[in-house]
């Protein structure tokens, strides 16, 4: 401004003089032209008028007076009007004084109610006016700068601010809407500025305005509300469901990136778009009254299933909130869940249940069948002894030899089926051996057909490089007859049974989803026919003992119960496959053998059926059964010591020691078990053999029905022929390992 005032001054000097000197030249002209008109004017026509020197004194004195008189008179109008011109003019430089301190208030209240901090500055960076918000917002608290230069307030100033003053000062405006600087103390600040710069009359810039605004609190909210914000978007796009919102005029407000991804559009394409586009005319209807509402701010919950692009059918559950307002809802918020995995979880889960029930509800018949096996077995040894006995007792045309001969055979009838409800409860005693499925099912074939008939075609489809199983050879003939046999009679007419093994491994998702697999590598075994194939309802009882489809008398309903045993005896799987018209199939799953840590047990060689004169210690303590068994084994000449309890033959022991030469022992019995009074004799028979009879497998000599290693054993019931050649062979064979 003081710049302003000194180029104002210079300019008047050199062009038009101000008012006040133009009047006082103007009096000073009037007043010499005045005086000399009077001086010379008058003296030259009184010389001419007057010569007297008298009279010339006093026109001279009375023209002095009269020249003063006027010269006062014209200076007090000259005067006169001179200070009236000047009161005039002071008048309205006090009316302009009056009027720029007015302006200079509405100034001053600008600054100081303006919410930013402001500074006004000459072309020489001095202050000219300042708010207290910049003073207080520079911590110069009531400092008075005005005057003072910028750059002597603040010595430090970098040269980028000084660099935009000058181009402020140069008529350049400038701002940045959050600038970041550290203040003296090591608080990060933030603020908004702008430069702008202020003109004279003249059009010239007169200096720079400077706003500032401290934003640093608005900043930390709006970094707070961004990560905020990002916290939620990165919180709704890891949700497992759909989350959205929808106005009120059912346009797209947001979708989370699984909505996005379920719809296959991305967000520029999924905001703004209508419900209708989105979820095409069907799906909209369904929808509409569950938006209208929730528009009416009733919230809805509900399920339903939709169709993702790929054709998947999936389960979800909606949410619809209302977004009230005042009462009014102004959109809605939708919750999407795809309980899709947790709706199949759910029928797998009653799946299992079921299999789980049918697997305790099959133990528990094999429990029943197991005990009712053992006792019926005891009592089969019975009859199959004495029928022996009698029909060796009388001739060969007795007539009452038709008659044993017939109960003997019913008792053998009798026998297979109390092995197969043994074989189902898993109880069969059992001598596994490592073989090849392949050798083994080639080994069957002939059998096979001659079982199946010749109206159906056996196909035979091994697998390549097949693993090992260990199994009992007699427990593989059953599970193939057994199936065999069930499809054929599945076959109306004329068909077809295909027989195929091959490598399986199963993974632990695949065992996750069906019950008792467990995850490893198996053998496949598995059978088919093109017969008439099952439903549901019957495929779920397949397996149950005594269930049967077949006509009264054609089957005993323990076929597939057998086979179900045998498997899981062997630590197997087995599913079926079938419906209605379109055959069956069955696939038997063994673990693959390890030939890691396996020895090699020699088989016996097939005994003949003669006796001898050694002396048997024969332990038993059903009396039917010990008896019949002393007169099988007199018969064949040896000399039969009896015990009908585990301490009477201890005690016979301690009477006969080394002359006994095989103990022959049930394996259950009061006081002790067989295996233990076995070890119990050993003191008093240190080279006795033993041989152990039972009618089901028993844990004392057997694990999971696997007899243990070394151990000689014989199954009830049993006929004469077979405890002979069992007892020969036991005597004669080398003992190999511990009784």
């Amino acid at each position: 401004m003081q710049k302003h005032d000194q180029q104002s001054s210079g300019t008047a000097s050199s062009g038009r003089r101000p008012p006040i000197q133009n009047q006082t030249v103007r009096i000073v002209g009037i007043y010499a032209l005045f005086g000399l008109a009077w001086i010379y004017g008058s003296d030259h026509i009184i010389d001419l008028l007057v010569d007297d020197k008298g009279t010339l004194l006093k026109i001279a004195v009375t023209k002095g007076f009269v020249f003063i008189l006027c010269t006062a008179t014209l200076l007090y109008f000259l005067i006169n009007r001179f200070l009236r011109q000047l009161a005039t003019a002071d008048r309205g430089r006090l009316e302009s004084l009056e009027r720029l301190s007015q302006k200079n208030a509405q100034l001053r209240l600008f600054f100081e109610a303006a919410p930013a901090s402001l500074a006004m500055f000459d072309r020489d960076m001095r202050y000219l006016e300042v708010s207290r918000r910049w003073l207080s917002m520079y911590g110069l608290g009531e400092r008075d700068i005005l005057g003072l230069s910028h750059y002597e307030v603040f010595p430090e100033i970098p040269e980028s601010w000084k660099e935009f003053h000058r181009r402020g000062l140069a008529g350049e405006t400038l701002r940045e809407e959050a600038d970041e600087f550290r203040r003296a103390d090591g608080s990060l600040q933030y603020i908004r500025w702008e430069i702008r710069p202020w003109y004279e009359a003249t059009g010239e810039v007169g200096g720079i305005v400077i706003f500032t605004e401290d934003i640093t609190e608005r900043k930390r909210f709006e970094t707070a509300l961004q990560a905020n914000e990002r916290f939620l978007r990165l919180l709704t796009d890891h949700l497992p469901g759909l989350v959205g919102y929808w106005n009120a005029d059912l346009t797209c407000g947001f979708a989370n990136s699984p909505y996005r991804e379920w719809f296959g559009r991305n967000s520029d394409e999924i905001i703004g778009t209508t419900m209708r586009e989105l979820l095409g005319e069907e799906l909209f209807a369904q929808n509409q009254p569950h938006v209208s509402a929730v528009l009416a701010g009733e919230p809805q919950h509900f399920q339903r299933t939709l169709v993702k692009r790929d054709g998947e059918v999936a389960y979800v559950w909606s949410h619809y909130i209302p977004d009230l307002v005042d009462g009014s809802a102004r959109g809605f918020y939708v919750l999407v869940s795809d309980v899709t995995e947790l709706k199949r979880a759910e029928e797998q889960r009653q799946r299992l249940e079921h299999q789980l029930q049918q697997a305790q509800k099959m133990e528990s018949v094999g429990r029943l069948a197991g005990g009712v096996a053992h006792d019926f077995n005891n009592l089969l040894t019975v009859i199959m002894g004495l029928a022996q006995l009698g029909i060796r007792e009388l001739g060969p045309d007795h007539p009452t030899l038709v008659r044993l001969e017939g109960i003997r055979q019913a008792a053998e009838k009798s026998a297979a089926l109390t092995s197969q409800l043994l074989g189902f409860a898993r109880k069969q005693t059992i001598a596994p051996k490592v073989l090849n499925l392949n050798d083994a099912v080639e080994e069957m074939l002939k059998m096979l057909k001659r079982l199946v008939g010749e109206d159906i075609d056996l196909a035979w489809s091994p697998g390549k490089e097949l693993w090992k199983v260990r199994i009992d050879p007699s427990q593989l003939d059953q599970v193939l007859a057994n199936l065999c046999v069930n499809a054929r009679d599945a076959i109306a007419d004329i068909g077809k049974i295909t027989i195929e093994t091959g490598n399986v491994a199963f993974d632990a998702g695949y065992c996750n989803a069906h019950f008792d697999f467990v995850p490893g590598e198996y053998v496949l075994l598995a059978v088919s026919d093109d017969g008439c194939g099952m439903d549901q309802e019957t495929l779920a009882q397949i397996f149950e003992p005594f269930f049967s489809t077949k006509e009264v008398g054609r089957g005993t309903g323990l076929g597939l119960a057998t086979v179900y045993g045998i498997v899981k005896q062997n630590n197997g799987f087995i599913n079926t496959y079938s419906e209605p018209g379109e055959g069956t199939t069955f696939k038997i799953y063994l673990p693959r053998h390890s030939e890691e840590g396996a020895r090699t047990v020699p088989e016996a060689i097939p005994a003949p059926a003669h006796g001898g004169s050694e002396t048997i210690l024969l332990v038993e303590d059903e009396p039917s059964i010990l008896n019949v068994a002393v007169s099988l084994l007199a018969l064949q000449g040896y000399q039969v010591l009896p015990a009908s309890k585990p301490a009477d033959a201890l005690e016979v022991a301690r009477q006969y020691r080394d002359r006994i030469d095989l103990v022959v022992t049930d394996v259950v019995m009061p006081e002790m078990n067989g295996r233990d009074l076995v070890r119990r004799l050993l003191p008093f028979c240190p080279n006795v053999k033993s041989l152990y009879m039972s009618g089901y497998t028993a844990n004392v000599i057997a694990h999971h029905g696997v007899l243990d290693q070394g151990v000689n054993f014989i199954s009830k019931p049993f006929t004469m022929n077979d405890l002979a050649a069992k007892v020969r062979a036991v005597l004669d064979a080398k003992a190999e390992y511990p009784t």
